[in-house]
């Protein structure tokens, strides 16, 4: 059983890890669920050598969260496009580094969100639900 937990606790732990360090990235509250939460009605992803640099973001429902991207990544273009959320809220494609906010109100529901020119970089935006992890 102890196995078991520690396969289960790795992804958390991971998920917490990252972003962590003295290079000025964002700080992270990460939920029991790896997903980095909304703090005062923000929350920080960052746009590294073509990946994000968390899968998982979560807010509450329908209140105001701003979501910030931080483009590190030098003469690359990203954004951040919910791509199946009401409207299908997204910041424009900008050459980095350059830092972006995403104003958003979703009622309950998981949301993706993806890079439109990096198709890889993908992640969840949980709003208003908790994710209980397998027991």
């Amino acid at each position: 059983m102890r196995r078991w937990l520690v396969v289960l606790a790795l992804p958390v732990v991971a998920m917490a890890a990252i972003g962590c360090g003295d290079d000025g990235a964002a700080p992270a509250t990460t939920a029991a669920d790896g997903c980095r939460e909304a703090d005062a009605g923000r929350v920080t992803i960052v746009a590294r050598d073509l990946a994000w640099d968390t899968g998982c973001l979560s807010a509450p429902a329908d209140e105001p969260v701003v979501i910030v991207v931080d483009n590190r990544d030098s003469a690359v273009n990203h954004n951040l496009h919910l791509t199946d959320a009401p409207d299908q809220p997204t910041t424009a494609l900008e050459e980095g580094p350059v830092r972006q906010e995403l104003a958003v109100t979703l009622p309950a529901g998981t949301y993706r969100y993806v890079c439109d020119i990096h198709p890889t970089m993908v992640g969840a935006l949980v709003v208003g639900l908790q994710v209980t992890p397998p027991r």
